[in-house]
């Protein structure tokens, strides 16, 4: 039985007239086409190619075979080129870890940029993301430290900067004075006498807050409400006067729709970058993954 690829190097060659340029779409070598031009002489019992001085031409016995084989080859490799796009776009399924909070800032709506199939897992501690991917469990994470070990790629995708905001009943006219004269110590007298929502029983952004915007280690604050969901305690706010210490990546939507208002976004707030991870085994498809992410 003729070989396929027997055929498809015959209409190369019919096409371009030239085993060089034959070969090279084929990416074979000049000898291998020849091989297997003079394999099919033999089996269809004809000479196809007559040599000239600038490549070959055709016989009539070609140009009757071209006829009779064409329309199938061109649907055979249209099928190929179609499955071979398909199993390209397969090819580009993930799985991605973050944070709900960093899902709901950094990805509602923006799905179709960072690729086609991709498997979200959500998971708060950035160090159990930076496990999972450690164990091959999860192929890229969002975290929000950067991660320097020899097996994790780590590359920088997004800042922000924490603020104070507050639900819009909150009366800011007592606290508008003071934030526009920089009078630190009436800014945090007033912070200290309102009702406070916290998404970590630790304090950790507050504590963070204070010690950048008023050099002190312990605020004099009681959290009223810890929900250990930013974008959920957010929803929150929105419902029940209050404030809070947020990313403002997380509140500008909620802020453009006037369901929070912003207090307080200090010069020398403290900044939370966001990285992309990923085990080593994967650089072949970071950057492409960063791009799409940073774009």
């Amino acid at each position: 039985m003729v070989s396929l690829e027997w055929y498809r190097t015959f209409k190369a060659v019919y096409k371009h007239k030239n085993y060089s340029r034959a070969a090279k779409e084929l990416f074979m070598s000049q000898p291998a086409v020849s091989n297997q031009i003079s394999m099919l002489e033999a089996a269809v019992g004809h000479k196809l190619f007559y040599r000239k001085s600038k490549g070959v031409e055709p016989t009539e016995n070609a140009k009757f075979l071209n006829n009779l084989i064409i329309d199938a080859l061109d649907k055979l490799e249209a099928v190929e080129a179609f499955y071979n796009k398909r199993a390209a776009k397969e090819s580009q399924f993930f799985s991605l870890g973050m944070s709900p909070h960093a899902y709901h800032a950094l990805f509602s709506g923006k799905l179709p940029s960072i690729g086609q199939h991709i498997s979200f897992q959500f998971e708060e501690s950035s160090q159990g993301l930076f496990e999972l991917v450690n164990e091959r469990k999860l192929d890229y994470a969002i975290v929000d430290k950067e991660v320097n070990t020899f097996d994790t790629l780590t590359a920088p995708i997004f800042q922000t900067s924490m603020c104070v905001v507050a639900h819009p009943n909150v009366d800011l006219q007592s606290v508008a004075q003071p934030i526009a004269q920089h009078n630190f110590a009436e800014i945090e007298a007033w912070l200290e006498n309102q009702v406070w929502f916290s998404h970590s029983a630790t304090n950790h952004y507050i504590k963070l807050f204070w010690l950048h915007c008023f050099n002190k280690r312990r605020p004099r604050i009681f959290t009223n409400y810890t929900i250990p969901n930013s974008f959920l305690m957010l929803n929150e706010l929105c419902q029940t006067p209050g404030v809070a210490i947020a990313l403002e990546h997380e509140i500008n939507h909620f802020v453009e729709a006037s369901k929070l208002q912003q207090v307080w976004a200090p010069e020398n707030a403290p900044e939370v970058r966001y990285f992309l991870i990923a085990h080593k085994k994967k650089q072949a498809h970071f950057d492409a993954i960063l791009t799409g992410l940073t774009q």
